[in-house]
């Protein structure tokens, strides 16, 4: 097994599961909040963002990184239609990991702070920006999934080279 063959699955691997964490949470989760009352909303918040605070920023980063080695190692492919959506695929997720951190984290930290027995009246309103931003993560990681998935695809030799 070659490290190419190695880097492509960490990468395709890491990203389908970004991508069905945001769709997951888009589909499910976000039509389920807002029929919550605030202190059952900030008690959900509250516990769903301090799991997914351990794990999605290592898994985020190993994904783009592993997407970039993979886009290293056929760059010499430049002008292919596979070195492209890779890139676009890769573009996809660092997009992704830069809204979160600039909105979507933010956000959680304060909700973090907040006390379910008296959450702010305006809970869902502060909460709106964060699933703005959340559809358009969405929009990218399933993007960028499927941008990585027709990269391997179109790779030379097809999935196993």
């Amino acid at each position: 097994m070659t490290a190419l063959v190695v880097i492509r699955f960490v990468a395709i691997f890491l990203t389908g599961l970004l991508a069905g964490i945001h769709f997951g949470d888009r589909m499910g989760a976000s039509f389920a909040r807002p029929k919550l009352s605030p202190s059952g909303f900030v008690t959900f918040q509250q516990e769903q963002i301090a799991h997914f605070a351990r794990m999605m920023p290592a898994l985020s980063v190993v994904a783009i990184l592993s997407s970039v080695t993979w886009l290293v190692l056929i760059w010499s492919q430049l002008g292919t239609a596979a070195v492209v959506f890779l890139a676009l695929g890769t573009l996809a997720f660092i997009v992704v990991a830069i809204l979160t951190r600039s909105v979507n984290v933010p956000i959680n930290k304060q909700v973090m702070t907040w006390s379910a027995a008296s959450p702010p009246s305006d809970v869902m309103e502060i909460w709106a920006r964060w699933e703005r931003v959340h559809t358009i993560r969405t929009v990218l990681a399933v993007l960028g999934f499927a941008c990585e998935l027709i990269a391997l695809g179109l790779s030379k030799n097809g999935p196993a080279a």
